[in-house]
């Protein structure tokens, strides 16, 4: 069975006998995502972010500080990823 993650009603999907939270970009950001994420018990956090436009910024190391903090918090594993 082939499952999507949907914003309101599935916000996990499954890869093998995981199921992944994926956090994308401005997500690891804001408290919804990860607190909606967390009710449906994922195994890993894979939190992934474009910031090739953010040169010379500090956004990608503030998502990789707040993607770190959620996984901690949560005692998930966290794959993270960024395109700089």
């Amino acid at each position: 069975m082939r499952e999507h993650v949907h914003f309101f009603a599935n916000p996990v999907v499954t890869i093998g006998s995981h199921r992944v939270d994926p956090l994308i970009c401005y997500e690891q950001l804001i408290v919804w995502p990860i607190l909606q994420s967390m009710l449906h018990s994922p195994d890993p956090i894979v939190a992934v972010g474009n910031g090739w436009w953010t040169d010379g910024a500090s956004i990608v190391a503030i998502q990789r500080v707040n993607a770190i903090a959620w996984a901690r918090l949560f005692s998930k594993p966290l794959v993270f990823s960024c395109n700089t």
